[in-house]
């Protein structure tokens, strides 16, 4: 009961994200909600509580320490829960997991003892309080016993869950399925900040064709198999073969593109072509290079990937094909590959050598774990790799892909002119940074932080870039030059990325240079999307054969008018005209539909909105089952 109590005061930082201008209704149905959630959380911890007792059976001091460490990491998590959703938007979740539990994951999320110092002794503290109350409620219940008096009624588990607990949960259900028939949008909207919370369908049911809440069926099935690709790519064999050279700055967002912050990347420019109009095809940067590479949506990563550990394993149509004309393929980057699985999915069919994600002292010591410097590691290994061609007389054409991970978090960096910044990042404060951004100086300092490493990075490419240049090899070489994902720093009220698809997290700089490529601006709408295909087709691929490999449209001749999907962890949203994004739950079948503004507002009227981009949905739901056998 305690930690039930505790535990909704401390989900109430949940309820931050919640409208200020919802009703009363609403607020009152959230106010239960969260009571009723925690309470179903708390049944985790409590059937422990019922496990540790009969398997500590009289040693009382035992049970005691075991069940107050239960409940203090019971209620820690919950508070961890508030921090990601503060930052994020969502809940402990399967990408939650995938950081946690995957190989690699450190060079994406670090943490460092600014947090972990600040865990172990609240932990500890929290357990020697759980456990003080926990004694002191034994030897209440023992004196009474002693006077032969019983608990009060209303302290006795059984009354306590029928008289409040179920009540609370009963209520709040019936009123969410009375929500989800009619369409309340705002409160269905509100029931989403409570984590894991049960939704009772009834709309489903009833109203099977969605009138009221839009749906539609895009995931992949358990039974749906990958068929990719439907025809591989045939390249002439009098076509062109220059060298590709890609290289991906993490998190770079497209207003740090400028002579200011990437003085190297923006010298470069001049006589590229310049696309400002471009997305990138997800909102983290495993959907993103998978969609460059594959020409596929992010729903179909979890496919390949599952696929990719098999004897089936299914490489990208334009590494296939680069592999099939002999072309010296290379990976480097400053970040494992083993986080996301790369190595499983786009360089699945590359040998172990020709991928450098590690530098590693002669003794198998990491020479750094430090994102830059691991970046001037990559633009070594990329130097040395160029002067070892030259010096073995290798006339292959090359494809090269490079990812550099400075500016992405935990925004590491060697100083620069952007002050003041801060040295480490902290979860915990960033957290109420992002609350109030335009007053809070730790939001400054963040900005700050990040664009001495975008600074840093730009300084980084552009020695691979003179690299190119002074070895002769630039002039016969396409070099495409972008970011994976954007970041956001507060001003939709969110972090970082994989949060939404707000144009802070998906609006990246993108540009081509080399043999073959027309230099101007491109103002038409593009997508990383459109990479493998039409790096295929500068090669000679018949464009007319590109939907057999590609769902990507050219970047040399983009369509006037166009609306682009962009991936998350079991979202896809559909960038549509007039600053509507449609957000699809890729959750349970059918698929929820929410409808969102360039800032990422909810909007009303989603069915009416979604009504008006019907073929477009259409669309996009045939493109998701293109390359599956169902």
């Amino acid at each position: 009961m305690v930690n039930v109590a505790v535990g909704a005061v401390v989900g109430a930082a949940w309820l931050g994200r919640v409208p200020a201008e919802l009703s009363a209704w609403t607020r009152a149905y959230v106010g239960v909600a969260l009571l009723s959630s925690v309470a179903v959380l708390a049944l985790v911890p409590g059937l422990l509580f019922l496990v540790i007792h009969r398997r500590t059976k009289e040693r009382w001091r035992l049970a005691g320490v075991v069940q107050a460490l239960v409940g203090t990491l019971f209620l820690a998590l919950l508070y961890t829960d508030t921090i990601v959703h503060k930052l994020l938007g969502y809940h402990f979740n399967g990408a939650v997991l995938n950081v946690a539990l995957s190989p690699g994951s450190g060079d994406a999320v670090n943490l460092g003892w600014t947090v972990w110092g600040p865990v172990i002794v609240t932990l500890l503290l929290g357990t020697s309080l759980q456990y003080f109350v926990w004694r002191s409620a034994l030897g209440w219940m023992q004196r009474r016993e002693a006077l032969d008096q019983r608990v009060p009624l209303l302290l006795q588990p059984r009354v306590v869950c029928l008289a409040f607990l179920v009540p609370a949960f009963g209520i709040e259900k019936s009123v969410y399925a009375a929500a989800d028939f009619q369409g309340d949008s705002e409160l269905l909207i509100a029931s989403k900040r409570l984590p894991l919370y049960p939704r009772i369908r009834l709309g489903r049911i009833l109203d099977p064709v969605g009138t009221k809440v839009p749906a539609l069926e895009l995931m992949p099935r358990t039974s749906d198999r990958l068929g990719y690709p439907h025809e591989k790519p045939v390249l002439p064999a009098d076509g062109a073969r220059p060298n590709l050279f890609l290289m991906v700055l993490d998190s770079w967002r497209l207003d740090t593109f400028n002579d200011e912050l990437t003085p190297a990347l923006a010298e470069f420019a001049a006589g590229s072509r310049q696309f400002t109009n471009h997305i990138s095809s997800g909102n983290d940067t495993r959907f993103s290079l998978f969609s460059m590479l594959y020409g596929l949506h992010g729903s179909y990563w979890f496919k390949v990937e599952e696929k990719g550990k098999t004897p089936e394993a299914c490489p990208p149509a334009l590494i296939q094909a680069l592999t099939d004309e002999g072309y010296d393929i290379r990976v480097f980057s400053a970040a494992s590959l083993k986080f996301p699985a790369f190595r499983s999915t786009t360089w699945v069919s590359l040998p172990e050598e020709n991928i450098v994600d590690s530098f590693q002292h002669p003794d198998g010591r990491p020479r750094s774990t430090i994102s830059w410097e691991k970046d001037q590691f990559v633009a070594e290994a990329v130097q040395d790799w160029l002067d070892e061609r030259e010096a073995r007389g290798d006339g292959r054409p090359f494809f090269c892909f490079v990812l550099l991970d400075g500016p992405h978090q935990p925004y590491f960096n060697p100083g620069g002119p952007y002050q003041p910044s801060v040295p480490r990042l902290n979860y915990v404060e960033l957290g109420r940074a992002i609350e109030e951004p335009e007053i809070d100086p730790l939001a400054e300092k963040l900005w700050n932080t990040y664009r001495n490493c975008v600074l840093q990075a730009d300084l980084t490419a552009g020695t691979m870039l003179d690299a190119l240049s002074t070895r002769g090899v630039l002039d016969e070489t396409v070099v495409m030059v972008t970011g994976d994902h954007g970041e956001e720093f507060g001003e939709n009220g969110y972090w970082g990325h994989t949060s939404n698809f707000s144009d802070q997290q998906v609006q990246v700089p993108f540009y081509l240079k080399g043999p073959g490529i027309e230099p101007g601006i491109e103002d038409r709408p593009t997508s990383h999307l459109d990479v493998s295909n039409s790096l295929l087709e500068l090669l000679g691929a018949d464009p007319s054969r590109r939907a057999g490999y590609s769902l990507g449209e050219s970047l040399f001749d983009p369509l006037p008018v166009r609306n682009r999907v962009i991936a998350g962890w079991k979202h896809l949203g559909v960038a549509c005209g007039a600053g509507e994004m449609i957000d699809i739950d890729l959750g349970p079948v059918p698929h929820e539909l929410e409808v969102y503004d360039h800032r990422w507002q909810p909007l009303e009227g989603v069915p009416e909105r979604c009504a008006d981009h019907e073929a477009t949905l259409r669309r996009v739901a045939d493109e998701c089952a293109r390359f599956l056998a169902r």
